[in-house]
């Protein structure tokens, strides 16, 4: 007998892969439901930068989670084996408060796609000239690039550098709940910024798995019946507008529970690694559901160019150059 999904089993479930992904490369949907005016927007300022933060409650590299040194990104004077560390606080409240405006407004463009995450708005740089500016400027290419310890640029997939992730309680028994499923980014560097404070919503966890990809996929059942009940599932520790957690995306597997009170937004901002670009683990097939065919060819296309010459593409996109000078960093 198949018993009905518990909510604890639905906001654990795994992306789908293999023949349901071709099947969704093939869509030519639109990626906003609804056209955004920027005429509205703030504009972007440095000072929205919030200081240089105290070490993070989490931190934990690799090797925490069951990475051996032959697995690490990185090379000869320049390693890069954070895995995790937050939250801290990018922006100062004023810029926080400023981004959470913003993302608010961008709401209404927002689609709905059960592929990862159930309610999200991808490509948001072409569309808000202040991430587009916030992404672009040195202090806070800087500051990212201190707390990973490798310098970080905007990263040349475009449709899936900066996204918006909304959560809510439907209110509707018989629809989904809105979640992110268990999965790995296609992206290395990857921060997460909450946009609502922990007390404006019940659920809405974001929680990791902390070991190794393979163990979580040998595991990937008793994991997802388990949840948060299990050993090796945490919760990343948010609580706060502006609080932001990195994550190796693309090495630790990651979820967000339902949300069964209330609202929550969440920015994510994927970077890129100008010294290590033929390290980067993005795979045709893991955008392709998302933005179909023809247009991840174009992105890919991007993507190998960049990798191939990084000044080029840093000069061209408007990207300070600064950045791809520093060859080593203090480690967080």
């Amino acid at each position: 007998m198949t018993s009905t999904p518990t909510t604890e089993e639905t906001r654990v479930a795994t992306i789908t892969t293999g023949l349901d992904r071709l099947r969704r490369s093939l869509h030519t949907g639109a990626r906003i439901a609804a056209p955004y005016r920027v005429a509205t927007e703030p504009s972007w300022q440095s000072s929205y930068v919030a200081p240089a933060a105290e070490r993070p409650p989490v931190t934990a590299r690799m090797a925490a989670f069951g990475y051996g040194e032959g697995e690490l990104h990185g090379r000869a004077g320049l390693a890069d084996d954070l895995a995790m560390t937050g939250p801290v606080r990018l922006l100062t409240p004023d810029g926080a408060s400023v981004l959470r405006g913003i993302c608010r407004r961008l709401e209404a463009s927002a689609v709905h796609n059960d592929y990862v995450v159930s309610r999200r708005l991808r490509g948001v740089e072409t569309l808000s000239p202040f991430v587009h500016a916030m992404v672009r400027d040195p202090v806070f290419l800087d500051t990212v690039s201190r707390l990973v310890g490798v310098p970080l640029i905007p990263h040349p997939l475009r449709d899936a550098g900066v996204q918006i992730n909304y959560y809510s309680a439907s209110g509707d028994a018989s629809r989904a709940p809105l979640v992110a499923k268990w999965h790995l980014d296609g992206m290395n560097y990857v921060f997460t910024m909450t946009l609502s404070d922990h007390a404006e919503h019940e659920g809405g966890d974001y929680i990791y798995y902390r070991g190794h990809p393979r163990v979580f996929e040998a595991h990937r059942e008793e994991i997802t019946a388990q949840g948060r009940r299990h050993p090796d599932v945490h919760v990343a520790p948010f609580q706060h507008v502006g609080d932001t957690m990195f994550t190796r995306g693309s090495r630790v597997y990651h979820a967000v529970t339902p949300v069964t009170r209330g609202h929550r937004i969440t920015l994510a901002v994927s970077l890129f690694c100008p010294l290590l670009g033929d390290q980067d683990e993005n795979r045709f097939w893991h955008s392709a559901p998302d933005d179909g065919l023809a247009r991840t060819l174009n992105n890919w296309n991007a993507l190998r160019r960049a990798i191939r010459r990084p000044a080029s593409y840093c000069h061209r996109e408007g990207i300070p150059i600064r950045p791809l000078a520093r060859r080593s960093a203090t480690r967080a």
